[in-house]
């Protein structure tokens, strides 16, 4: 039998050639200790743009307008599969300041940071447009 994925909806929340990253705990169940963009579990008769904004101003207490879907990713987690969404955002109001431990990280520095294997594309596709004069 397959376990259906767990949907998790991720912003990419971008301002003034920064983007929104924090870190989970060292004794997290999933990702322990890798950084992380704001994201969560897509709850019952929620959309998963509804969850990325939701999730974003509860764990980095930043309101952010949701845009387009950025890019999805499949992965492993100890409770199954998870299928990842990830969205482009932006702050409501410019640079606000993030509640630890998120913070705002230099899109330029982005690679330096240890995220979870599902992230390497985003990661890719983020520091590829901001070369290229993309947001």
């Amino acid at each position: 039998m397959t376990t259906a994925a767990i949907r998790i909806a991720v912003a990419i929340v971008i301002d003034d050639g920064r983007v929104l990253v924090g870190q989970r705990v060292l004794d997290a169940e999933n990702a322990a200790g890798l950084h992380e963009f704001p994201g969560g579990k897509v709850e019952p008769g929620e959309s998963p743009e509804a969850a990325a904004a939701r999730e974003t101003c509860e764990e980095a207490g930043i309101n952010v307008r949701i845009g387009a879907a950025f890019d999805t990713a499949m992965a492993s987690a100890r409770s199954g599969p998870i299928e990842i969404l990830f969205f482009a955002a932006e702050p409501l109001v410019p640079s606000p300041l993030p509640r630890p431990p998120f913070a705002w990280v230099a899109i330029a520095d982005l690679q330096t940071f240890s995220f979870p294997p599902a992230n390497e594309q985003v990661i890719r596709r983020i520091v590829a447009g901001h070369a290229h004069g993309g947001s």
